[in-house]
C-alpha cells in the first residue's frame, strides 16, 4: 500500500492524548455526609492501581479511530491495483514474443523465459487478448489472439528450444502486423529474450507507431561462460595409394577467463580417434590439429567436441567427409595436330580443386560411349562429331553435362542444329598494330565473378589477332565482347546443361592468351561452371535449404531422416528442396532401402554467431523499434498509463478509513458513557 499525502502520518502523534487520558492522577471525588470534619484529617488518595490502565479496550478505540482517521488524510492507494485499473479504462492487445533460438538454451535461460511468459499471461485481464509468437531465425504464432489463459499456457508449454539463430526482426515485424490490425485501446508487445547482440543489426526497418508499447523482458545473466567449436578444416594427402585426412579444428572461448586443459575430441563414424589438451584465452581463440585418418568410406561422418560449459549447443560440430572425386572432362580436337589441345589439357592437369581428369580423342573415334560418365565436353578448333551426330550430345547436355566448343580455323556446325548458342560466322583478321583484345566480360556470371576485384585478371593483356564472329539468338546470353563489339563468348541454357561457345583458340594460334596468367584461372572457371561443379559442403548451418535433385544430381525418391529420428519421404516429381532445421546429421537414403544401406549424409551445425552471447542494452531496442524508453514489465506499462492520483481517486479508499474512524469514535462515546455511569455508583 502506497500513501497519496504520507506527512499527514505526523497526526499520528494524536494517540498519545488518549494514552495521558487513561493514566492522569485523578482524585476520586465521592461525597459523604458527616456530622462534623474536625476530627478527619484529609489525606491525597494515592495509589499505584490508579495510575495503571484499566480500560485496555477503551484505550485501543480511541488509539486506532485517531489512527484510521490520519491515514484517511494521508489518501492510502493500493499500487497493485493499478494494471487492473488502468485495465478497467480500456482492453489491452498483448503479443508475447518468446525467444527460442539456440542460443536459449545456454543454462537455465528457457525456463526462465517461459516463466516470465506465464508471469505476462497472468496479468491478462478479463477484456485482455494475447498472441504467443515464437521465434528463432523466424517468426510464427502459436496461439493467436486469445483471451483463454489455458489455451495459451498450454501453448507456452509445448514451447521447446530450437537450433536456429537469433533474429529479432521477423518477430518485431509480425507483432507490429498484429498490433496494428487490432481495434484494442491498448497494444502491447512483451519481448523476452537473452537480447543477444548478434540478433539485432539495426538495418531491419521495423518501427512501433505511438499507440504500440515494446516490453523487454530479459533472462540474461550478469556474465557468460563459453567455449565453442566453430568450425573445422582439412587436409588431404596419399598414402600407400589411400586417401589420408588431417582435421584441425578451431577452439574459440568467449568468456572473460582463460580456459586451460580443455579437453577437445575427434570421432570419425562414431569411433574416437584422438583428445589433446588445449589452452584458449580470454576472448581468444585456437586451433587443435588431430592425427590423420584414413578415408575408407565414400561418405565418414566426424564429430569435434570441446570442454564443458552451461552451453553445450556450440560444444560440438559435425562434419562429414568424402572421397575426392575429380571432374570428367573430354577434350575432342582434330587429331592432326599434337600441339592443338596441348596448352588446354596442361591447364587442366595442374587442377586441384577440383582435380580434372582429362582425356584426349580426335573427332573420328567419339563414339556416344564415350560420353558416360564425364561431366564436360571440349569440342578444341573441331567439327561436329559425326559419332554424336544424332542427337546424342544434345541429350548428353540435356541431361546435365557441359559443353565448350571452341570457335576456331576447322570449327563447323550444321545449319540446323540448335545447340549452340550462337552461329558460327566468317574469321575476322587483326593481324595489324597490336591487334584485338577482349574488351568486355560479364562479371555477373559465375565463370567471370573471380575477375572482379581489381587485379585479379587483365585480359586486355592479350593479343587477339583472329577469331570468328559469332551470331547470338535472342534468348541467349553474351558473357564476352572483344573490343570492336564482336561477341566473344556467349552461352546457353538447354535442358540441365550448359553450352558456352568460345570466339577464338584456346592455343597460340590465334591469339597469345595461352601464355598470359589469365589463362590457367579462365579455362578453370569454364570447366567447373559446364560441370556444374560445387565443392562438397562438409557441413552447412541450420536454416539453410538444399535441393536433393542437384545435391544428388538427379531425381529419385528419398527418405531424408533427421537426426532426431524425424523420416520425410521426397517424391521423385518434387525438386526435393529440405530445410535444414536440426543440429547434427541428415541421412539420405533411396526410398525402400534397408537402413544399412550406404547413405548420403549432411552434417548440420548451428550459426556461428550464435556462441557469441554478449547481449545488448534492452533499452536500445526498445528506442531503435519505438523511439521512447522501455517499461521494466507488463505490470509497470499499464501502472503507466494511469497516475498514481487518478488510482487514488478511483479506489477511494479514504473514505472507508474516514467512515471506519468516525465509527470507532461514536462506539468509544458509548463505551466510555456507560463505564462511567458504573464507575459513579461504585
Amino acid at each position: 500500500m502506497s500513501f497519496l499525502a504520507p506527512l499527514f502520518f505526523a497526526g499520528l502523534a494524536a494517540i498519545a492524548v488518549p494514552i495521558l487520558v487513561h493514566l492522569i492522577q485523578r482524585e476520586r471525588k465521592r461525597v459523604i455526609e458527616f456530622p462534623s470534619l474536625m476530627f478527619v484529617q484529609k489525606i491525597p488518595y494515592q495509589s499505584v492501581r490508579r495510575r495503571r490502565i484499566r480500560h485496555w479496550p477503551l484505550l485501543l478505540m480511541r488509539a486506532l479511530a485517531i489512527a484510521l482517521i490520519v491515514a484517511a488524510f494521508a489518501r492510502p492507494f493500493l499500487r497493485q491495483g493499478a494494471a487492473a485499473i488502468a485495465a478497467a479504462g480500456g482492453s489491452r492487445e498483448v503479443v508475447i514474443l518468446l525467444d527460442q533460438s539456440a542460443s536459449m538454451g545456454y543454462d537455465d535461460h528457457f525456463t526462465r523465459a517461459k516463466d516470465a511468459a506465464r508471469s505476462v499471461i497472468g496479468s491478462l485481464g478479463a477484456g485482455d487478448r494475447a498472441t504467443l509468437v515464437l521465434f528463432g531465425r523466424n517468426a510464427e504464432e502459436s496461439m493467436r489472439a486469445t483471451a483463454d489463459r489455458g489455451r495459451l499456457e498450454a501453448a507456452l508449454d509445448t514451447a521447446t528450444l530450437t537450433a536456429g539463430a537469433t533474429r529479432y526482426g521477423p518477430a518485431l515485424k509480425l507483432a507490429e502486423s498484429i498490433l496494428t490490425q487490432s481495434q484494442a485501446p491498448r497494444r502491447e508487445a512483451v519481448l523476452i529474450s537473452d537480447f543477444q547482440r548478434s540478433g539485432w543489426s539495426g538495418a531491419e526497418d521495423v518501427h512501433f507507431g505511438e499507440q504500440i508499447r515494446l516490453i523487454p523482458m530479459s533472462v540474461a545473466g550478469p556474465s557468460v561462460t563459453n567455449l565453442a567449436v566453430p568450425s573445422v578444416t582439412f587436409t588431404r594427402g596419399q598414402f600407400s595409394g589411400q586417401e589420408r585426412i588431417t582435421v584441425t579444428a578451431g577452439v574459440s572461448n568467449k568468456g572473460n577467463e582463460p580456459a586451460t586443459g580443455v579437453p577437445v575430441s575427434l570421432e570419425i563414424d562414431g569411433h574416437a580417434i584422438e583428445t589433446v589438451q588445449a589452452t584458449v584465452g580470454a576472448n581468444a581463440s585456437t586451433s587443435v590439429s588431430f592425427a590423420p585418418f584414413t578415408l575408407a568410406g565414400p561418405t565418414m561422418r566426424g564429430l569435434v567436441t570441446a570442454g564443458g560449459d552451461p552451453f553445450p549447443a556450440d560444444n560440438s560440430f559435425h562434419f562429414v567427409v568424402t572421397p575426392d572425386r575429380p571432374v570428367s572432362v573430354l577434350v575432342v580436337d582434330g587429331g592432326d595436330r599434337v600441339d592443338t589441345s596441348f596448352y588446354l589439357v596442361k591447364a587442366l592437369g595442374i587442377g586441384t580443386a577440383p582435380a580434372f581428369q582429362v582425356e584426349t580423342m580426335p573427332v573420328g573415334r567419339v563414339s556416344p560411349a564415350a560420353l558416360q560418365n564425364r561431366s564436360v565436353v571440349i569440342l578444341n578448333d573441331t567439327m561436329l562429331p559425326p559419332g554424336l551426330a544424332g542427337g546424342a550430345l544434345k541429350t548428353f547436355v540435356e541431361q546435365g553435362g557441359g559443353l565448350l566448343v571452341v570457335a576456331a580455323d576447322k570449327a563447323t556446325w550444321p545449319q540446323n542444329d540448335d545447340l549452340l548458342p550462337a552461329r558460327l560466322g566468317a574469321p575476322v583478321d587483326r593481324l595489324s598494330g597490336r591487334g584485338g583484345a577482349i574488351g568486355y566480360l560479364d562479371y555477373s556470371h559465375p565463370a567471370f565473378e573471380v575477375f572482379k576485384a581489381p587485379r585479379s585478371g587483365d585480359f586486355s593483356a592479350a593479343h587477339v589477332l583472329r577469331y570468328r564472329t559469332l551470331e547470338v539468338g535472342p534468348t541467349d546470353r553474351v558473357l564476352a565482347r572483344f573490343d570492336d563489339g564482336v561477341t566473344a563468348a556467349a552461352e546457353r541454357r538447354v535442358g540441365n546443361g550448359r553450352v558456352i561457345v568460345f570466339g577464338t583458340s584456346l592455343d597460340d594460334s590465334w591469339s597469345d592468351l595461352a601464355l598470359k596468367p589469365v589463362y590457367l584461372p579462365l579455362v578453370h572457371q569454364l570447366t567447373k561452371y559446364l560441370a556444374r561443379y560445387e565443392p562438397p559442403a562438409s557441413w552447412q548451418t541450420v536454416g539453410q535449404v538444399v535441393d536433393l535433385s542437384v545435391l544428388l544430381k538427379g531425381r529419385a525418391e528419398r527418405v531424408v531422416v533427421s537426426p532426431s529420428a524425424v523420416r520425410v519421404t521426397v517424391p521423385a516429381s518434387e525438386p526435393g528442396l529440405v530445410e535444414l532445421s536440426e543440429q547434427g546429421v541428415y541421412e539420405i537414403r533411396p526410398a525402400g532401402s534397408t537402413s544399412a544401406a550406404p547413405a548420403d549424409r549432411i552434417a548440420v551445425n548451428l550459426d556461428p554467431a550464435e556462441s557469441d552471447l554478449a547481449p545488448m542494452d534492452p533499452p536500445e531496442l526498445v528506442a531503435a523499434v519505438t523511439g521512447r524508453a522501455a517499461d521494466v514489465t507488463p505490470q509497470a506499462a499499464a501502472a503507466a498509463d494511469v497516475s498514481i492520483e487518478d488510482v487514488e481517486k478511483q479506489q477511494g479508499l479514504w473514505w472507508y478509513l474516514l467512515f471506519g474512524g468516525l465509527l470507532l469514535m461514536a462506539a468509544e462515546m458509548l463505551v466510555s458513557n456507560r463505564l462511567s455511569r458504573q464507575e459513579r455508583f461504585l
